[in-house]
């Protein structure tokens, strides 16, 4: 048996037919170049050799091999190459961030699943874990979190939407730089709420809603505390909570409205008109 032979003797059983065929197509393109994978595998725990790398985009660049190959070979050998323009297209190849993505709410759509597994393949990347970085229990906003996912946005070209995944997938409050989170509610509680609408509210008075829940949730906040009693039209707390959100953290001044639309309340704003 030659060694290329044994290399795809030894690749893991789960490997798709395709990618199989890309890392054997990869193979092939070595032996034409008079190279071999011996000389440019990875050392033990290495997981970005650069000879490797090199030679998998040029052999995709110039000698036209698929544009997977590089992904499937990540996935047969558990490694990070990276493309050129330093984006790695590939779900994650570390166990412990494919236990994070297996272990997402099932009701998490496609889109969101795909920025999480982008967020995850750009850790790997960096060199980073998961792990290192998730909150302990109770802890919903992690510095070192937040950090590594604004920087990623801002510096390394992660859909802006990622922060709104990883809040939604791990009832987290990350926000952004602005200290604005655009997203809808992550709390059960809040979600309850946005579910219980009028089914007549329209759509901007049901987004003032949500992004008055997502507000109450940056400031600790909760709408079962600010709720008025059965009957009840004004509350002096809640009052007080959408007045200063509009007044003093750029709330749309028709979120009293939609709010007393929503909850057949009767707000005022603080000129009592």
């Amino acid at each position: 048996m030659t060694e290329h032979q044994t290399v795809m003797a030894q690749l893991p059983k789960n490997l798709s037919s395709q990618q199989r065929s890309n890392i054997s197509g990869f193979l092939r393109h070595l032996e034409q170049q008079g190279q071999r994978w011996s000389a440019l595998a990875p050392a033990a725990g290495e997981e970005c050799p650069a000879a490797l790398e090199a030679a998998v985009n040029t052999a995709i660049k110039d000698h036209r091999l698929h544009t997977s190959t590089r992904a499937a070979l990540n996935h047969g050998f558990n490694l990070v190459l990276v493309a050129p323009s330093g984006q790695v297209r590939l779900a994650p190849v570390q166990p412990e961030h494919q236990t994070v993505m297996a272990q997402l709410p099932k009701i998490l759509d496609r889109s969101y699943r795909s920025k999480i597994s982008r967020f995850l393949c750009h850790l790997e990347q960096q060199g980073q874990r998961w792990s290192a970085l998730a909150p302990a229990a109770g802890d919903r906003r992690p510095a070192v979190l937040e950090v590594a996912v604004n920087t990623a946005i801002k510096d390394h070209g992660l859909d802006s939407n990622t922060r709104a995944a990883l809040n939604l997938s791990f009832n987290l409050l990350l926000q952004g730089p602005s200290g604005q989170v655009r997203l809808a509610p992550v709390l059960l509680e809040h979600q309850t709420v946005m579910a219980q609408l009028p089914t007549p509210l329209n759509s901007r008075y049901r987004s003032a809603i949500s992004r008055f829940l997502c507000h109450l949730e940056q400031q600790n906040q909760r709408w079962s505390t600010l709720a008025p009693a059965a009957g009840e039209e004004r509350t002096a707390a809640l009052e007080a909570a959408v007045n200063t959100a509009i007044k003093d953290h750029g709330l749309d001044e028709r979120t009293r409205a939609a709010i007393n639309r929503g909850f057949k309340l009767k707000l005022k704003a603080p000129s009592r008109r």
